[in-house]
């Protein structure tokens, strides 16, 4: 679209909700860019009670709807309004219509004893039925796990609405379901993206419990007038998005390439690549990818491996010891460390949730690479970026090996983009470009299918080509030379054989 043919700019709302933070992003497309603004941003953190962590879904909503009126006032209409979560979770709504209670977290762990109670044929017919892997987040098993462990909860519930689908219903009164975030269960069939009847039927889960899915861009329902009364703003429209933030993170990815491999990095690190069909086998069931729910019935084939939690811990504990300690500051440790790096499995369970990351990572060190003292900090942070690199490396090399194609770059969106210093080591270690960016990834990608969804005609390739030309974007390449690069690239034959051993 030429200059001379921009529309008058319309406002979209992004609600972000992220394991570490809630965040309100407010959209303007003039015809021919995206401008992002962040309006509203705090803390997310669970809260435990009697030994098990909750997320207070109350105070997600209250700072969601702070947010709303905050881009009301700055910015007048609201075109419309979309919501991303992580995924998993949920809430269970009772016969009265009343919310009970607040929702677990998927850190509990309900979900593990629950799946450790399947054998291997079990799993692998729960994969080949639903192209998903079974793992103790998933929220069968958290499901499960409430009705053995908290049945008094369960009997009273009517419906079961995952995270994005409960705030949708906090704001409009409407229930509907979303593939992508539907996928995150391990219930739907991802074939067709419906609930899978031989799993509901095989735990007993009601076929009503959950609400079904309805298309991105399609109309989940309006403001409530009454919470549109309180915000003092017009009734706006809540769309349907991908509303897992991977799935919408993906959308963000600023390529023309069809099945591009991407790194979706915060928290946690989703590993993938878009396909136009679910690849259900033995060799994906093998290497343990997902065949997750993504934009407009895209596939996003990907692994859920371990992220930015890791270092955000190491960080944390350092501060406790130290005072205030930047992000550049680790990547000095790093740099200025020369000696052999001590490689650990960053998806090692000892790593999922340990009272404190650096005593993990040593006790793992010690027990596994034979080192006869503790590890120095810089030893210890220049370990920590090295195995997340590796991790990178090898679960690309499983995509490539599932699917067959060899790929030149690596796109790496969400706020860990911003981690140069990995960008390099990965870039250096899979031998690829690495281009990172956009940093907003979650909240640009759910602001672009509601542009979509305004825009007759528009399809994802040219919504992409609209972020390409919009956001910053930057590329790393294995020549870039700097002490960020694998010193030693045997450092990746150590930690095959780690898993080996492993």
């Amino acid at each position: 679209m030429s200059r001379d043919n921009r529309i008058e700019k319309r406002c979209h709302v992004a609600f972000d909700c992220g394991n570490s933070s809630i965040r309100v992003v407010a959209g303007t497309f003039d015809g021919e860019s995206i401008e992002t603004h962040v309006v509203h941003q705090v803390p997310n953190e669970t809260i435990s009670v009697n030994g098990l962590e909750y997320w207070d879904i109350l105070d997600i909503f209250r700072e969601l709807q702070r947010g709303l009126k905050k881009v009301h006032q700055e910015f007048g209409a609201i075109d419309s309004v979309g919501i991303a979560t992580w995924g998993i979770d949920f809430g269970l709504i009772g016969k009265s219509g009343q919310i009970l209670g607040n929702p677990l977290c998927y850190r509990n762990g309900l979900g593990r004893e629950m799946l450790g109670r399947l054998t291997a044929a079990q799993n692998d017919a729960l994969f080949d039925a639903t192209g998903i892997p079974g793992h103790p987040m998933n929220t069968l098993y958290q499901i499960l796990g409430v009705r053995e462990f908290l049945p008094e909860l369960f009997g009273a519930a009517d419906k079961l609405l995952l995270i994005p689908e409960l705030l949708a219903w906090l704001f409009t009164g409407a229930m509907r379901g979303e593939s992508s975030i539907g996928s995150t269960t391990q219930m739907m069939d991802m074939r067709d993206k419906t609930w899978s009847a031989a799993v509901m039927d095989r735990f007993g889960i009601p076929r009503g419990l959950l609400p079904e899915p309805i298309g991105h861009g399609g109309s989940i329902g309006m403001l409530r007038q009454s919470l549109a009364d309180e915000l003092r703003m017009p009734p706006c429209e809540f769309l349907c998005v991908p509303s897992h933030d991977t799935a919408s993170a993906v959308v963000s990815v600023p390529s023309a390439e069809d099945g591009f491999l991407f790194i979706s990095s915060g928290t946690w690190s989703l590993i993938g690549c878009e396909i136009r069909e679910p690849l259900i086998d033995a060799a994906t069931r093998r290497f343990g990818f997902a065949n997750e729910g993504g934009a407009f019935d895209t596939i996003t084939l990907l692994k859920n491996s371990a992220g930015m939690h890791i270092l955000q811990n190491i960080k944390n504990e350092m501060e406790e010891e130290k005072g205030s300690v930047g992000w550049d500051d680790l990547v000095i440790m790093a740099e200025r460390y020369d000696g052999d790096v001590p490689v650990f499995d960053p998806n090692d369970p000892a790593f999922y949730n340990p009272p404190r990351m650096t005593d993990a990572i040593q006790e793992y060190v010690a027990k596994r690479g034979g080192l006869s003292g503790p590890m120095s900090a810089p030893e210890l942070v220049a370990s920590a970026y090295t195995s997340l690199a590796c991790s990178y490396r090898k679960a690309i090399d499983d995509i490539e090996a599932v699917t067959g194609r060899k790929r030149d770059a690596v796109h790496i969106v969400g706020g860990g983009c911003r981690n140069e210093y990995l960008n390099r080591m990965t870039a250096e270690l899979t031998c690829k470009a690495v281009i990172a960016g956009p940093d907003e990834a979650t909240s640009i990608g759910n602001l672009g299918v509601q542009v979509m969804a305004r825009e007759p005609g528009m399809d994802l390739a040219g919504m992409r080509r609209i972020i390409r030309n919009s956001q910053r974007i930057k590329t790393f390449r294995a020549d870039d030379g700097g002490k960020a690069a694998c010193r030693d690239k045997s450092v990746y034959d150590d930690y095959l054989r780690l898993l080996v051993r492993a």
